[in-house]
């Protein structure tokens, strides 16, 4: 009887522990079940787009014109908890920034973990054809004057891809050297704010036209390895087709304004935007005392200054730049000043592209945001790049291996140049020179080749119009020869950057 009660004891004992050890066993589960970036949560979505999750890796496809800065996700998954770096994830809530490579973590309740990686395509649309821009003006004017707006009527057709807009507009002329060619550039204003193919919505945009360069291309190459880079107000460049009371006009190249504000450069209300520009024709400007860098304030707006906020805005400027001057130069303060980081991004964009202007300087802008630093940006104007300041014509072979400064010291090279001798610059740039064509360059090429994809159907009709301008007429040939170009010129920056 004792016997049997004994095994009985230890029956009940095994299922018991047998029993308890079922019940509290950690789950291994870790998995990311499904994925979406939901337009609802994400303005600067024209859709819900959902995720391929394959293996490790969630698979989005995101349109290039989207803000990929701050996205929300909302997924469902099992385990215990979500995480990217240190920050918990939130289904719907976390946002997180597409526009750099990044991972997910997920834990299970045993305490291992999975990744998952963020692989993302850029979408480039227009499968239909470029979108279409017609503009009615009232009475049929025509512009004139880049000082008065006409007023007028808006439509665009998005082709399928973008959402069509019809609405009231002024228009005008605008440019320096460029509003004296044939094929005319256009600033717009819309009579209410809109969000024009995909971008965050405001009423300033601008037509590019591009008349220098018949191949439409050189457009697509800075402001894309710009983004890449991760150089903060960057514009977002989109070809179109423009139609102006009736009359086909060829193709333009749409995008933001420059101006100040959320979403486009971003310094705050109590911020400084600085343009560097030999033209000198704003109101309010100064000539440095140091390097008579010709500096023109486009922020604060003009109605808003003072004689006492411009006095101000260049006596700051000026302790910066005679830190750059001293003779303790780089072994002073002058990074306490001045962000590096931007200025190497700068640096890149415009050794890549051979842009020339910033040894005027002409269009090279500085800005500040309140109580930060002055950083490099943004980029603009590279109609005289890739090699059309020494030959009068683009991507000529025999450019791609010339220095972007210039021998004679005039004021932008004489700074900026001056910048670049610091160990810590030239460290910087290599780095961040590896990474970009390491990581980044081939995707920039891809770019390229796509918006030549885009347009190739409508350059003939524009070169109707405007003449070749240095293409060749073929688009596929064309695209050879700015890779090309392209291609020489990273092996130059590669023996620059030996040369350090």
């Amino acid at each position: 009887m004792r016997r049997h009660f004994t095994i009985l004891l230890l029956l009940f004992a095994f299922t018991a522990c047998k029993e308890r050890k079922e019940i509290f066993e950690l789950s291994s589960k870790k998995e990311i079940l499904y994925y979406k970036l939901e337009k609802e949560l994400n303005p600067s979505l024209s859709e819900t787009i959902e995720a391929e999750i394959i293996d490790s890796e969630i698979r989005l496809v995101i349109p290039e014109l989207a803000d990929r800065k701050a996205l929300i996700a909302s997924f469902e998954y099992e385990g215990k908890s979500v995480f990217v770096n240190e920050a918990e994830q939130v289904s719907g809530e976390t946002a997180n920034d597409f526009s750099q490579p990044f991972s997910y973590l997920v834990f299970a309740e045993d305490g291992s973990e999975k990744k998952f990686d963020i692989v993302i395509s850029v979408l480039d649309k227009l499968k239909f054809g470029l979108p279409h821009i017609y503009i009615n003006i009232d009475n049929g004017e025509e512009i004139i004057s880049k000082e008065d707006y006409l007023k007028g009527n808006i439509r665009i057709d998005g082709k399928g891809e973008y959402n069509d807009y019809t609405g009231r507009l002024g228009i005008k002329g605008r440019g320096n050297t460029s509003w004296t060619a044939p094929k005319k550039p256009y600033r717009i204003k819309l009579d209410n704010k809109a969000s024009l193919f995909g971008m965050h919505e405001y009423k300033d945009w601008i037509l590019l036209a591009e008349y220098l360069d018949g191949t439409m291309l050189y457009n697509s190459i800075p402001y894309k390895a710009a983004r890449l880079l991760g150089l903060p107000y960057t514009n977002h460049m989109l070809p179109v087709e423009l139609t102006i009371n009736g009359e086909y006009r060829g193709v333009y190249t749409f995008t933001e304004h420059k101006e100040v504000g959320e979403y486009r450069i971003d310094i705050s209300k109590d911020g400084v935007l600085l343009e560097l520009d030999t033209y000198f024709d704003e109101e309010w400007k100064f000539k440095s005392a140091k390097y008579d860098l010709p500096v023109m304030v486009q922020f604060p707006k003009e109605k808003d200054m003072t004689e006492e906020m411009l006095n101000d805005i260049k006596a700051d400027f000026e302790v910066f730049e005679s830190l750059v001057y001293d003779e303790s130069f780089p072994n002073n303060e002058w990074l306490d000043y001045f962000d590096i980081h931007s200025f190497v991004n700068y640096m890149i964009v415009y050794q890549l592209t051979l842009n020339m202007e910033i040894n005027h300087p002409k269009s090279t802008y500085i800005n500040r945001p309140a109580g930060e630093k002055y950083h490099m940006g943004i980029i603009w104007d590279f109609d005289w790049g890739f090699g059309f300041e020494v030959k009068f014509k683009h991507y000529d072979l025999s450019t791609a291996a010339l220095p972007l400064f210039w021998e004679q010291n005039t004021a932008g090279k004489t700074f900026f140049s001056r910048l670049m001798e610091d160990p810590v610059v030239k460290d910087l740039f290599a780095e961040r020179w590896a990474w970009f064509k390491t990581n980044a360059y081939e995707e920039l090429k891809d770019y390229v080749i796509t918006w030549s994809v885009l347009i190739q159907n409508a350059l003939p009709k524009d070169h109707e119009i405007w003449g070749k301008r240095g293409s060749s007429g073929d688009a596929s040939t064309d695209l050879e020869r700015v890779l090309e170009w392209l291609d020489a010129r990273v092996a130059y920056i590669d023996t620059y950057v030996a040369g350090f």
